[in-house]
């Protein structure tokens, strides 16, 4: 027994961490080209793009974590059946249900590394990425030059006026070649073409500047006749950052503790969704168990097939019960346990079907055509 529970950690594990892997490797490159749109958006600085990228990834991973264990487990023991290993294995005495010791093991192992993600690392990447998108987006906003972009800024001391700005090409150092800005400052508005230009920080007061050198300013109303032309060699515009803010932190990015003292539907619904993850991964171990039986003459994939749509199924019901809990339409004590609940009895009776040697595809009441 020590050698097939042995070969079950290695192939189990194997297997759901390369599963794994896939999943976190097409999200990356899914978030990355939005990442990447955003920061050419002037929403935040691009040296945070890879910073954002592995905070969205672990904000994931407690979600990915028990779909890729569910495919792992079906993957391994689908072809432990195709290969006839588990046909051996009752004939020398080892039951399906012999196999749970182990199984249950492994799947407690998995479990104690999602409640680390679910309930410590996702709310704080989650705090993270608020924290990023709220202050360091308003806060290098002068500093996120992107050729090709408008970028909006503050001007002025108090940040009155503002300022829509072009860059068409960035040179050697960070000098800006060939830049349009357009201003709106005490009133009037005017036009500056410069040949080059410079973001720079004074380092006494630590007031942000913008540096025009070489260039024309064009002064006046629309549609009146008081237009000014004037040719500089420097200008310097004050460049307003906004100051960082604090702003309300979503339920998902707060604390696990703090979920117990608020007794909002908000955190009620939060923390039954932190914690229905490693309850999930418990409940699907059962259903892998079943759809992992490969029928000789249907093949794996027909199995492989239900049990995907059963946890979108299971995976949705939780979702629909989340957004009652946050709408007040459920009782914070009974939360989501009725969906796992519902989905347990479920697979205790697939469960039994499958101990009486019963595949879980004929078993079930599909409509049978009449022989002619």
């Amino acid at each position: 027994m020590k050698i097939i529970t042995r070969a079950l950690v290695r192939e189990l594990t194997t297997a759901t961490l390369a599963v794994a892997f896939i999943f976190v490797a097409l999200f990356m490159v899914v978030s990355l080209v939005k990442i990447l749109a955003k920061a050419a958006a002037g929403s935040f600085p691009v040296t945070l793009v890879f910073t954002m990228l592995g905070l969205q990834t672990v904000e994931v991973l407690s979600l990915m974590l028990p779909l890729a264990f569910y495919v792992g487990l079906i993957l391994t023991l689908g072809r432990w059946y195709h290969d006839n290993e588990m046909t051996v294995l009752n004939g020398c005495g080892v039951s399906l249900t012999q196999l749970l010791r182990p199984l249950l093991a492994i799947t407690l192992a998995f479990a104690v590394v999602v409640v680390l993600l679910s309930f410590y690392l996702a709310p704080l990447a989650s705090r993270f990425v608020a924290q990023v998108k709220q202050d360091e987006g308003a806060r290098h906003q002068a500093a996120a030059v992107v050729p090709g972009v408008f970028t909006d800024v503050a001007l002025g001391e108090r940040g009155r006026d503002s300022a829509v700005y072009y860059v068409e090409e960035m040179g050697d150092g960070g000098e800006m070649r060939r830049v349009f800005v357009a201003a709106n400052q005490s009133g009037r508005q005017g036009v500056l073409v410069a040949r080059r230009g410079r973001d720079i920080t004074d380092p006494a007061s630590g007031g942000r500047f913008l540096v025009l050198e070489n260039g024309v300013r064009y002064d006046g109303q629309p549609g009146q006749a008081d237009y000014r032309k004037l040719e500089f060699e420097r200008y310097t515009i004050r460049v307003e950052l906004p100051a960082p803010t604090l702003r309300h932190t979503p339920y998902h990015a707060v604390p696990t503790t703090q979920l117990w003292k608020d007794a909002t539907a908000g955190a009620s619904a939060e923390w039954h969704w932190r914690i229905s993850k490693p309850v999930a991964l418990l409940v699907l171990m059962l259903f892998g168990v079943v759809f992992a039986y490969t029928h000789p003459r249907r093949g794996r994939y027909v199995s492989l097939f239900i049990a995907i749509v059963a946890y979108f199924v299971y995976s949705n019901m939780l979702g629909i019960g989340d957004a009652m809990l946050k709408r007040g339409r459920l009782p914070g004590a009974v939360g989501l346990w009725w969906v796992h609940g519902l989905f347990l009895g479920l697979g205790l009776y697939l469960f039994w079907l499958r101990m009486r040697n019963r595949p879980v595809i004929q078993a079930w009441p599909w409509p049978r055509r009449r022989a002619a």
